[in-house]
C-alpha cells in the first residue's frame, strides 16, 4: 500500500514536456479566440502580474475577430496593470543594472551589454533609469536612444 502511495506521488510530480506545455498554450490561445470573456481575464491576470503586453496570439484567431479578442485582452490587461500593486525600485537595489561578462550572468529574458559609460550591465526588462539599449529593454518600451536609459 505504501509502495502504492509512493508511486502515485512520484508520478504526480513529473513535469511537463515541451509538447505538452505547447499543446496547453495552444488550447489556452484557442479560447481566448472564442471567448473574449476569457480574453480579457486572462488580460487582467497578465496585467496584474505586471507581465509585459503581448497581443501577438490573437493572429492565430479567425481574422473576422482578430480585433474584438486582441480589444478584450487589452482592455482587460490595462484594467490588471491599473489594479496591480505598487512597485517601489530604486537604482541600489534593482538587479537589472548588475555588472556581467556574459549574458548567462543575468535573469530570464535579460542580455549582457555596455551601458553609456561603457560598463558592462545586464540589460531587459528595465524600469525607469535603468540601461537599455533598445525599447524592448524596458518594461515601458521606450528607451532614450541618446541617453541609453529607459523612460
Amino acid at each position: 500500500m505504501n509502495r502504492l502511495l509512493l508511486l502515485s506521488f512520484v508520478v504526480a510530480c513529473i513535469p511537463m514536456s515541451r509538447g505538452d506545455m505547447m499543446a496547453a498554450r495552444n488550447q489556452q490561445v484557442a479560447r481566448m479566440c472564442s471567448d473574449t470573456g476569457y480574453a480579457y481575464e486572462t488580460g487582467y491576470n497578465d496585467g496584474l502580474g505586471r507581465s509585459r503586453l503581448d497581443t501577438s496570439w490573437a493572429a492565430s484567431c479567425a481574422p473576422q475577430v482578430q480585433g474584438e479578442v486582441r480589444q478584450a485582452y487589452q482592455g482587460g490587461f490595462d484594467r490588471g496593470i491599473s489594479n496591480a500593486p505598487a512597485v517601489i525600485q530604486t537604482r541600489a537595489v534593482y538587479t537589472s543594472s548588475s555588472s556581467c561578462r556574459f549574458s548567462s550572468d543575468c535573469g530570464a529574458g535579460q542580455s549582457c551589454r555596455a551601458d553609456a559609460s561603457g560598463t558592462e550591465v545586464c540589460m531587459g526588462g528595465g524600469y525607469a533609469g535603468d540601461a537599455c539599449w533598445f525599447s524592448s529593454d524596458c518594461v515601458s518600451d521606450s528607451c532614450d536612444g541618446a541617453a541609453k536609459v529607459c523612460r
